[in-house]
C-alpha cells in the first residue's frame, strides 16, 4: 500500500513535469523522425522498397552505437553480479513472461506486440537518458552489452516455447537474423576500437543523424509494406486509444518494478535500473515485426509505442529526482 501513496508525492508541480518532459523530448528527435517516417510509408508506396535494406540499415545501427561502447570500462563495472543477473533475467525473461501470462486471457496481436517490446534488450541510448536523468549509468551501459548479447538467445527461445503453435516461424530463423544484425555489428565495432582508439565524442555528430535517417527508413519500408491496412488501423480512433491505453499501462508496471524489484540496491542504483529497464530497443523490435510478423496489427503497436514511453518517463524521471532529493535531506 505503501507505493500507492508515495509515487503520487514524487511526481512534484505541473511545470517541473511539463519543462522535464520537453527536454527529454527534444534530447529524443526520433519521436519526430518516427512520425514523418509513418507518413512517408503511408502515403508514398514506393518506400516499400526501402524494406530491402532494412538489414543492414540496423546493422550500421548497432555499429554505431557499439562503438561508443568502451569494453574495458564495462568490464571494470561488473563487480555487482547480482544485480546484473537479476536485471538480466528481469528484462529478457521476466517481462515478456508476465506479458505473456496476461495476454493468455484474451490473445491478441496487440498482446503478441507489446510482448515483442518486452523481449527487447536495453537499448543502446540507455546510458545517455540514464545520465540525462542524474543518475550513474555505470550498470546501465554492462546492462545495455549483455542484454544485447543474450537476446540473440532468450528471443528466439521465448518465441518458439510460448508461441510456437501460432506462429509459423523458425525459432533458428530468428536467432541467426538477431546475430547477423547484433553480433556481427558488434564485434566489428569491438575490432575497430581495439586497432584505433574511438571517442563517443568524435562519433556522435555524425552517428546520430545517420542513425535516425536510417531508423526512419526501417519504418517507412516496413509502413509502406501494408500501407492499407496499417492505414485503416491509424484512422481507427477506438483503436488507438486502446493501442495507448494498453503501453501506458505496460510502461507503468515495467517502471515500477525495475524501481521496486532490486529492493536490496540502494535507491540511486535501483532509480538507473526503472529507467534503463524501460529503454525496450524500439528499433530492433519493430524490425523484427517488419521481418517476421508484418501484420500491421503487430507492427503499428510497436512503432506508436514511442509516444507514450517518451510521455512516461518525463514524469517518473521528475519523480525520480524529488525522491532522491527527499532521500539526500534526510541523510543530510
Amino acid at each position: 500500500m505503501r507505493a500507492v501513496y508515495i509515487i503520487p508525492r514524487l511526481l512534484g508541480t505541473k511545470s517541473d513535469t511539463i519543462v522535464c518532459m520537453v527536454k527529454l523530448l527534444r534530447s529524443q528527435a526520433y519521436i519526430f523522425v518516427m512520425i514523418a517516417a509513418v507518413l512517408a510509408g503511408a502515403l508514398l508506396p514506393q518506400a516499400k522498397f526501402l524494406s530491402l535494406g532494412n538489414t543492414i540499415f540496423l546493422q550500421i545501427i548497432f555499429f554505431l552505437s557499439c562503438l561508443r561502447i568502451d569494453l574495458k570500462l564495462v568490464y571494470s563495472y561488473i563487480k555487482d553480479w547480482r544485480f546484473l543477473l537479476a536485471a538480466n533475467f528481469l528484462m529478457l525473461i521476466g517481462f515478456p513472461l508476465l506479458v505473456w501470462a496476461v495476454n493468455l486471457l484474451h490473445p491478441t496481436n496487440l498482446g503478441f506486440a507489446v510482448f515483442l517490446l518486452a523481449a527487447m534488450p536495453i537499448g543502446m541510448t540507455a546510458p545517455l537518458l540514464v545520465e540525462l536523468a542524474g543518475l550513474k549509468n555505470e550498470s546501465t551501459m554492462v546492462l545495455t552489452v549483455t542484454t544485447s548479447l543474450l537476446a540473440t538467445i532468450t528471443i528466439p527461445l521465448l518465441v518458439k516455447i510460448l508461441f510456437g503453435e501460432s506462429v509459423d516461424v523458425s525459432a533458428s530463423d530468428i536467432f541467426w537474423q538477431l546475430a547477423f544484425v547484433i553480433l556481427l555489428p558488434f564485434l566489428f565495432a569491438v575490432g575497430i576500437r581495439a586497432i584505433k582508439r574511438v571517442s563517443a565524442k568524435k562519433i556522435d555528430p555524425f552517428a546520430k543523424p545517420v542513425s535516425l535517417a536510417l531508423l526512419g527508413c526501417i519504418i517507412a519500408g516496413a509502413v509502406a509494406k501494408n500501407a492499407k491496412a496499417g492505414l485503416a488501423l491509424t484512422l481507427n480512433p477506438a483503436y488507438l486509444l486502446a493501442v495507448l491505453a494498453v503501453l501506458y499501462v505496460f510502461f507503468a508496471v515495467v517502471i515500477l518494478i525495475g524501481y521496486y524489484a532490486f529492493f536490496w540496491e540502494t535507491k540511486e542504483t535501483r532509480a538507473s535500473a526503472s529507467v534503463a529497464l524501460a529503454c525496450m530497443n524500439f528499433t530492433l523490435a519493430i524490425y523484427l515485426s517488419s521481418k517476421f510478423f508484418p501484420e500491421p496489427s503487430i507492427l503499428l503497436p510497436l512503432v506508436i509505442a514511442i509516444i507514450p514511453w517518451a510521455t512516461v518517463m518525463p514524469v517518473w524521471k521528475n519523480a525520480l529526482g524529488k525522491r532522491l532529493n527527499q532521500t539526500a535531506l534526510k541523510n543530510s
